[in-house]
C-alpha cells in the first residue's frame, strides 16, 4: 500500500507541476506579447490597436488561470508584471500617434535623401523642414539658457548675452541686441518650420502640431526617458516573476516515499 501511495503521490506531483508550468509559461508569453505590441506602437511601426487589445485580453485570461493555480508568491510577482505591462500600454496609447508621426517624417527624409543621391529629384523639402525644426529647437534652447543666465546669475550676467543667440538663428537675423529682437527671430523660426511642414510637405495639421510641440518642449526626449524607466521596471518585474516560479518548481520536485509522511 505504501508503494502504491508513493507512486500515486509522485504522479500527482508531476501532474500538478506540469499544470503550473503551463499556466505560468502562458502568462509570461502573454505578457511578452502585450509589451511587444505596445513597444511597436511607441516606435511608430504600427497602429497596433486591434492586436494590442487582443494581447491584453489574452493576458487577462492567462492571469486568471495563474491565480487559480497559485501559489501566493507567484501571484504577487505576476501582479507586478501586469502593472508594468499596463504602464507600457498606457504610454503607447498616449504617445502612439506622436511616435508614428515622427517615424513617418524620418522615413520621408530617408526616402528623399536616397532620391537625391540617385538624381531623381533636386529639391529637398523634407530636409528643409528638418532644418527648420532644428533651427527652432536651437533658438529656443539658446533663449532658455540666456534667460537662466540673466535670472539666476544677475551679478555674473554679461552684456550682449542675447546677442549670442544670433548663432542659432537663420540669416538674415543679425545680432540680437535685446529680448524683443530675439522674440522676433524666434517667431520667424517658428513660422518657417510650420510653413515647411504644412505648405511644402502638405502634412496633416495634427501631425504638424505633434512635431512642433515636441520640438519646442523636448517632448520626444522626455518620452524616451520615461520609456527607459518603464523598460527597466518591466525587466525587473519579469526577472522577479521567473525567480518566483523557479523557486516553487524547485520545491515541488517529487519526493520519495521515505521522506513523505504516510497518509492515515
Amino acid at each position: 500500500m505504501d508503494a502504491v501511495r508513493a507512486q500515486s503521490d509522485s504522479a500527482h506531483d508531476h501532474w500538478r507541476r506540469g499544470v503550473r508550468r503551463e499556466a505560468w509559461s502562458s502568462f509570461l508569453l502573454a505578457s511578452e506579447e502585450v509589451t511587444a505590441q505596445a513597444i511597436g506602437m511607441l516606435n511608430g511601426r504600427t497602429s497596433g490597436d486591434d492586436a494590442l487589445g487582443a494581447a491584453r485580453r489574452d493576458l487577462k485570461r492567462a492571469f486568471v488561470v495563474l491565480e487559480l493555480e497559485g501559489p501566493l508568491a507567484v501571484i504577487e510577482a505576476a501582479v507586478e508584471l501586469v502593472a508594468c505591462c499596463e504602464e507600457t500600454v498606457s504610454l503607447a496609447n498616449e504617445d502612439g500617434f506622436g511616435a508614428r508621426a515622427w517615424r513617418n517624417f524620418y522615413s520621408a527624409l530617408d526616402d528623399e535623401r536616397r532620391a537625391i543621391a540617385r538624381g531623381e529629384q533636386l529639391a529637398a523639402p523634407v530636409h528643409d523642414a528638418w532644418t527648420a525644426l532644428a533651427q527652432l529647437q536651437h533658438a529656443l534652447q539658446s533663449l532658455r539658457e540666456a534667460h537662466t543666465s540673466v535670472v539666476l546669475s544677475p551679478t555674473h550676467a554679461r552684456p550682449g548675452t542675447m546677442a549670442a543667440l544670433s548663432s542659432y538663428t537663420p540669416p538674415p537675423d543679425a545680432l540680437m541686441a535685446d529680448p524683443h529682437i530675439a522674440h522676433g527671430a524666434l517667431s520667424r523660426c517658428y513660422d518657417s518650420a510650420v510653413a515647411c511642414l504644412q505648405a511644402s510637405l502638405g502634412m496633416p495639421p495634427r501631425e504638424v502640431e505633434v512635431l512642433m510641440r515636441d520640438t519646442m518642449d523636448d517632448g520626444r526626449i522626455a518620452m524616451l526617458d520615461l520609456m527607459d524607466g518603464e523598460y527597466t521596471r518591466l525587466d525587473t518585474a519579469r526577472r522577479e516573476f521567473l525567480v518566483a516560479t523557479r523557486q516553487v518548481l524547485d520545491g515541488e520536485l517529487p519526493t520519495s516515499a521515505t521522506s513523505r509522511p504516510r497518509r492515515m
